[in-house]
């Protein structure tokens, strides 16, 4: 049994086909767009992702966004 102190976060579950595909669109350092739920638009490259946030790389050496999962409304690959 787990104790408090040993709490464990939950981890993505890779076996779901749209995990799969942000991971393969990760690996390909694919250009994407991530549209969010007030109607902005970002562009770059995803670099990771996690339970709460993708990180976006916009770049010409500027930092990454963090963007809420849970704001994204549309996720589209560019090439």
């Amino acid at each position: 049994m787990q104790s408090f102190l040993e709490r464990r976060s939950p981890t993505l579950d890779t076996a779901q086909p749209s995990i799969r595909h942000i991971q393969e669109l990760i690996r390909r350092k694919a250009p994407i767009a991530l549209m969010v739920s007030g109607g902005h638009e970002y562009e770059g490259i995803l670099r990771w992702q996690d339970l709460q946030y993708f990180a976006l790389d916009p770049g010409e050496n500027r930092p990454l966004i963090l963007i809420n999962r849970h704001s994204v409304s549309v996720l589209r690959a560019l090439a």
